[in-house]
């Protein structure tokens, strides 16, 4: 028997959740969102599970308008991803494609863990906000600039992220 090459690690479907979420902009103010859970005043991003047979893309979307009451949509960007038509393993960089441009893995305890899929979004400033759908107790929906929100994200894993999704959306729709 072989053993691969690759140090690997194997979870079965009791051992992982997958989550998905955005950082979402509101580009005509270039601000970004961010959630103040109140509770612990931390200061995170929109995301959650993805339910069974939900799409990631879906997924995420649905996490946005659940925690935040904003219709929103998946921008489509330019940038590098290792995600190729069989072109051989390296990144390449893509105009206008809608994929994660973030995967973070979380590890909840020993062998279970938390894939959270990213993707960049923006606000459908033309549709109404759903405040019915914010939870007021739990979290508070802010807007800021692309500079303060650096300041008001709690984590650093966060503020990098961010960081990552203010230089691709800058890059792909102009500053």
């Amino acid at each position: 028997m072989s053993i691969s090459r690759f140090e690997t690690e194997q979870y079965t479907s009791e051992a992982f959740v997958e989550s998905a979420g955005a950082v979402l902009f509101r580009l005509s103010t270039r601000e970004v969102c961010v959630l103040h859970l109140l509770k612990r005043d931390e200061y995170v991003l929109a995301k959650g599970r993805r339910n069974c047979g939900e799409s990631r893309q879906d997924a995420a979307i649905r996490e946005i308008m659940e925690e935040t009451g904003f219709p929103s949509r998946l921008l489509h960007l330019d940038m590098s991803t290792r995600q190729t038509e069989q072109l051989g393993d390296e990144a390449r960089f893509y105009t206008g494609i809608c994929e994660p441009f973030t995967l973070q893995l979380r590890r909840l305890r020993q062998d279970h863990v938390k894939l959270i899929w990213w993707y960049i979004a923006a606000v459908n400033e033309d549709q109404l906000f759903n405040e019915d759908l914010q939870d007021r107790e739990k979290y508070a929906v802010e807007f800021h600039s692309y500079t303060d929100v650096l300041e008001k994200l709690t984590f650093q894993m966060d503020r990098d992220m961010v960081t990552k999704a203010i230089h691709i959306v800058t890059e792909t729709y102009g500053k």
